[in-house]
């Protein structure tokens, strides 16, 4: 795991209809001048990457791969503040725990997870993101997330 890294703890919690999704993580970031091996990472932008290194259960709860995609989208959304911040520098930012409810999650909550972990971490206002609740989605309803203001 990469050395020197700023770690801090989010707590996203939405509840707006019948039941709710709360997601608590600690990730980090460090600068870098450059990146290197990066084949090892997953690339957000030419100068943002993602390495995931989830601590093992109970520490932490593993992701699959689509709900570690939607991490990384809600990072790539709000890439345009980071990079005003970053300079000529690199930003590798590591994913290290997370633990949410299996039975209240939906994968655009890992995105707007990411989202708010960003902002706090780095300093800028939290997006606006429009969420409803639709209950009529079977069995019991469904969250609709709008990300199109971030």
């Amino acid at each position: 795991m990469p050395e020197n890294i700023i770690w801090k703890k989010s707590n996203y919690k939405l509840f707006k209809g019948q039941w709710g999704i709360a997601i608590l993580l600690e990730a980090g970031y460090q600068l870098l001048p450059n990146i290197e091996y990066v084949n090892k990472y997953i690339k957000i932008t030419d100068q943002i990457y993602f390495y995931p290194s989830l601590l093992p259960y109970p520490d932490s709860q593993s992701l699959i791969s689509e709900e570690q995609i939607c991490f990384c989208n809600g990072l790539k959304l709000i890439s345009k503040y980071l990079l005003e911040l970053l300079q000529d520098n690199f930003c590798l930012i590591t994913l290290r725990s997370i633990q949410f409810s299996l039975c209240d999650v939906q994968n655009e909550g890992f995105t707007a997870c990411a989202i708010q972990w960003a902002s706090e971490t780095f300093n800028f206002p939290m997006p606006n993101i429009d969420v409803h609740f639709d209950r009529s989605t079977p069995p019991c309803g469904k969250y609709i997330f709008d990300f199109s203001l971030v």
